[in-house]
């Protein structure tokens, strides 16, 4: 099977799969799905694309330190609402995508 990464869609696409994975390893709660997510990160960083979405669901999270693709918990003093991310990750996702910050481990 040959992939077109300049095919309209391709990004959209990468960001179906990685949501797809990020729903499998909450299911199943299986930590190894999410360390896939990060290898996929790396691997696509490698390649050139874009990592970061601009919800921050694919960053960890810089309060809870949720795993790429992980839902933020609820903590002290950061609580979440009905929000999936603190603002904090969602923040640092917009800072990531303009430039004004680097990305966070474990994807550096």
């Amino acid at each position: 099977m040959r992939i077109d990464v300049d095919e309209p869609d391709a990004r959209e696409r990468f960001w179906e799969g990685m949501r797809d994975v990020a729903y499998a390893a909450a299911r199943y709660q299986d930590q190894a799905l999410y360390q896939a997510i990060v290898k996929i990160g790396r691997a696509a960083l490698a390649q050139g694309i874009e990592l970061v979405s601009s919800g921050g669901l694919f960053l960890q999270c810089p309060v809870c330190d949720a795993l790429p693709g992980q839902r933020c918990i609820n903590m002290a003093g950061h609580p979440l609402h009905e929000q999936t991310c603190h603002p904090e990750r969602v923040e640092l996702a917009a800072k990531a995508l303009s430039g004004e910050a680097p990305l966070p481990p474990p994807l550096h």
